[in-house]
């Protein structure tokens, strides 16, 4: 009984809704020359992809010396993390509409044609 509840598990866990982290993917999506952080000039140019909403004072000078913690000229995804919820959040739950139809394909995985 063991082994067969040990073995649902793991099946069924293979099917749950674990978005990326929205601080993440602010980062990614600002991080122009790909060095894993932002600099002050991709700071106050960001823009936040179309699933996520912003703070509109998120973007300025003045919060980047704030996150600055080490005053590397440089903020981490650790750094970010800190704004979660606060001042980076989704739109819409990603997982509101989870599972997926299975006429759809997985939304995380690319179509190649």
């Amino acid at each position: 009984m063991k082994k067969m509840f040990c073995i649902m598990l793991f099946c069924l866990s293979a099917y749950s809704c674990d978005p990326a982290d929205p601080a993440y993917m602010l980062l990614d999506f600002n991080d122009n020359n790909r060095d894993g952080t932002l600099n002050l000039d991709e700071w106050v140019t960001c823009k936040a992809p179309q699933a996520l909403k912003i703070a509109p004072d998120l973007c300025t000078g003045q919060e980047f010396k704030r996150l600055d913690i080490n005053h590397n000229g440089k903020i981490s995804l650790d750094e970010l993390g800190s704004l979660l919820f606060q001042k980076i959040d989704w739109k819409e739950d990603p997982c509101t509409s989870w599972p997926w139809d299975s006429k759809n394909e997985d939304q995380n995985k690319s179509i190649a044609k």
